[in-house]
């Protein structure tokens, strides 16, 4: 009889927890998708790292970076949730508990992976912020080992800033994990600033320096600048946008502990919502550059023409080369605009030009 009471409250226990499991096995699911993801891009990376051009190689090595310190803190991430899942499932046995120092040390660890992600996003606004304004000093943007220097310092940072967090004791064991408690007013507001607001100030103030220089000197800039600018511009206000998802994404950590403080009170459900709209955040927005490195890539294979048999055409400028080369494409007439009806290859435009009725009348 005991031995069935006893299985009897264990799965009452266990019954309670059930929309805690629900949300564990969805954080465990969504780390596993931003484990693989991640780790898909990393191997495309080292795939592709005998590039010759160095500008390339900065680019890849950028990116490894960032996928690199995201797929080590997704890691911490899909540990922590095991250890929830399996505290909810079983949260009677005493081997559970990992009120350790390793469980401080795993949190610590995982801050610093994610600092060192946030800093990645600094490092490339820094890059872009050098092509832009000393376009002409090769060193600030070609030189690999400047920026192998500067992921050096990152890691020294990204290690040094989470510290005051654990030397003062504020990460704490709960639900079966060890963090910053949520009700710890003094802990968020540290982390919110080492951890958040630091990097992410530093990555704006460069981008809005680079976005200001831009529009103040557009009117400088050779047509060759002007399309390098354009092609770095639209990247810059896609990681502005990154950043924007990522603070919005991290608010629910600070509002919890304001909630907490106006009316004493913090959901079941608080520590799920947070650590939940971490990986989203990191899974939704930290894709983007890859796609456009892989998509350089394959944009310098040669492709072949069809409609006209041709070979050798770089992909990346496979529209251009129709709109604006090829002269087996149909064109108008540059008096077009004024009704001339005449459409035609490219290579027969200057002939009928020489006889066009249209363009002879063309007013001056």
């Amino acid at each position: 009889m005991t031995n069935s009471n006893s299985t009897e409250e264990m799965l009452s226990v266990t019954r309670s927890f059930v929309p805690n499991i629900i949300l564990d096995s969805i954080g465990i699911g969504l780390c596993i998708i931003a484990v693989c993801k991640t780790f898909i891009f990393i191997i495309l990376i080292l795939i592709r790292r005998q590039l010759t051009k160095s500008k390339d190689k900065i680019l890849f090595l950028l990116s490894f970076n960032m996928y690199m310190s995201i797929f080590i803190f997704s890691l911490f991430l899909l540990d922590m949730f095991i250890s929830m899942i399996k505290g909810h499932l079983y949260p009677d046995m005493s081997q559970i508990n990992d009120d350790t120092l390793w469980c401080r040390l795993k949190v610590y660890l995982s801050t610093v992976a994610l600092i060192s992600s946030l800093y990645s996003t600094t490092i490339q606004a820094l890059y872009r912020f050098f092509r832009i304004t000393y376009y002409n000093r090769y060193f600030f943007y070609v030189n690999i080992y400047f920026y192998i220097f500067i992921l050096s310092i990152q890691v020294i940072i990204s290690s040094f800033q989470p510290l005051p967090i654990l030397l003062i004791g504020d990460y704490q064991y709960e639900d079966y994990h060890c963090q910053i408690n949520l009700t710890n007013g003094r802990g968020i507001l540290m982390a919110a600033f080492l951890i958040w607001l630091l990097p992410v100030s530093i990555t704006v103030v460069i981008y809005v320096y680079t976005l200001r220089y831009i529009r103040q000197n557009s009117s400088k800039f050779t047509q060759q600048q002007q399309t390098k600018i354009n092609r770095n511009f639209i990247v810059i206000k896609r990681i502005l946008w990154l950043i924007i998802f990522i603070l919005v994404f991290g608010m629910p950590a600070c509002s919890t502990t304001i909630v907490f403080y106006l009316f004493g009170y913090v959901g079941w459900w608080a520590n799920h919502l947070t650590w939940l709209t971490f990986v989203l955040s990191f899974i939704g927005n930290h894709l983007k550059p890859a796609n456009r490195l892989i998509t350089n890539r394959i944009d310098r294979y040669l492709v072949k023409y069809l409609a006209y048999d041709l070979e050798k055409i770089l992909r990346g400028s496979f529209s251009d080369h129709i709109s604006k080369t090829c002269t087996k494409t149909d064109v108008s007439c540059l008096a077009s605009d004024i009704l001339c009806p005449w459409l035609g290859p490219r290579y027969q435009l200057n002939d009928h030009l020489k006889s066009c009725p249209y363009q002879q009348i063309r007013p001056i």
